[in-house]
């Protein structure tokens, strides 16, 4: 299997990186020839991960990956808020299946952070590492908002469809206990993606609402791999808070 490596950097000076062709990869990295190191270490996660998850991963090896894309000037790349770029290889329709695949790995990505955090004490939750803005807790919250953006950014539609799939506001949504808040804020983006994803083809669009970056373009599938590069960053960053590596490489069992 060919990989490449799409890469964008900006005005913070981070570079962001993701294999092209597997959906959801990620690494971050302060130089491109880190980044490009890191990518080496997510393409052996990745593999493991699905292998953990029941999947059988594509056969892929430590090969050199090459630079497909690689986009520069992102505003505030890596902050909350900040943009993202939209490569090339994001302007296709989703096909059902790839839906159905997404859908599924956001589920895997959920049961690791949820891992993570299950049986954290309190004071744990609230800490703040030297050097950090946010706490575990507010993290968590923080990936809510995130993916409240995400489904957000398919039109003012989705506002509606997102709302109705709730069964409360919004607002009642964003008051729940963060742990309750996961689960149903991630059910109506669900409901809402399955809705509307299949309707957007290969459109490319941008909306004005909500964001610091109006110009910003999306399609749905830089949607769809924005929910799971960002869960998986978060989930890379709680286990740098506790200590942990933050990928796990050692070859499962379960397969």
């Amino acid at each position: 299997m060919k990989l490449t490596a799409a890469l964008e950097t900006g005005t913070t000076g981070l570079w962001y990186g993701r294999i092209a062709e597997l959906l959801g990869t990620h690494a971050r990295a302060s130089t491109r020839a880190g980044i490009l190191d890191e990518l080496q270490s997510e393409l052996l996660y990745h593999v493991e991960w699905l292998r953990r998850h029941g999947e059988k991963p594509p056969r892929v090896s430590h090969t050199t990956l090459n630079v497909s894309e690689e986009v520069t000037g992102m505003g505030l790349l890596g902050e909350s808020g900040g943009e993202v770029a939209l490569f090339r290889y994001d302007v296709k329709p989703i096909p059902r299946k790839l839906l159905d695949d997404c859908v599924r790995w956001m589920g895997y990505n959920r049961a690791d952070l949820m891992a993570q955090v299950r049986d954290l004490p309190a004071e744990t939750m609230a800490h703040v590492p030297p050097g950090k803005r946010r706490n575990i807790t507010q993290i968590l919250s923080h990936v809510c908002n995130a993916e409240e953006f995400y489904v957000s950014r398919l039109g003012p539609d989705a506002d509606r469809l997102y709302e109705s799939s709730l069964s409360m506001s919004v607002k009642e949504a964003d008051a729940l206990p963060v742990s309750e808040r996961l689960e149903t804020v991630r059910r109506g983006c669900v409901e809402t993606l399955r809705r509307l994803v299949p309707s957007k083809g290969d459109q490319v669009f941008t909306r004005a609402q909500y964001t610091s970056y109006p110009n910003e373009r999306w399609t749905a599938h830089k949607v769809l791999r924005r929910f799971l590069e960002h869960e998986r960053e978060h989930i890379y960053n709680i286990r740098d808070y506790l200590g942990v590596p933050q990928r796990d490489t050692r070859p499962s069992n379960s397969i």
